[in-house]
């Protein structure tokens, strides 16, 4: 196939196909010979568009979109709270004031407060 324009095929969209294509091999409706071929075909595509194309006499035409993830907020809150728990005891050694220490406690509290409501 020559160039063609459309949205580049990414890695996950190339592997979306080949699940696809597996699953049309495991089902019956694509022979080994035609598993080969079209599998070097979605190694070679460029684009969604030539994915697409691959699809078109198979049921369920093309690969199904890939699901989002969300993200997790957790890591940022363990950072967060790592840093709030230095920062307060290098204040309460330099000040030689422990309620610096009350950070500790109401760090956690605050970072799940901002979590829940982004």
């Amino acid at each position: 196939m020559g160039e063609s324009a459309g949205t580049p095929a990414g890695l996950a969209d190339r592997e979306r196909a080949m699940r696809e294509l597996t699953h049309h091999l495991g089902t019956g409706r694509l022979s080994l010979a035609e598993f080969d071929e079209l599998s070097a075909a979605v190694a070679a595509a460029t684009s969604k568009t030539q994915l697409a194309e691959l699809f078109a006499d198979l049921p369920g035409s093309t690969p199904p979109p890939a699901e989002s993830t969300p993200v997790n907020p957790l890591p940022r809150l363990v950072v967060l709270a790592g840093a709030a728990v230095v920062f307060s005891v290098v204040l309460a050694v330099t000040t030689g004031n422990w309620l610096w220490l009350l950070v500790i406690l109401a760090a956690p509290a605050l970072f799940m407060f901002t979590a829940r409501t982004t």
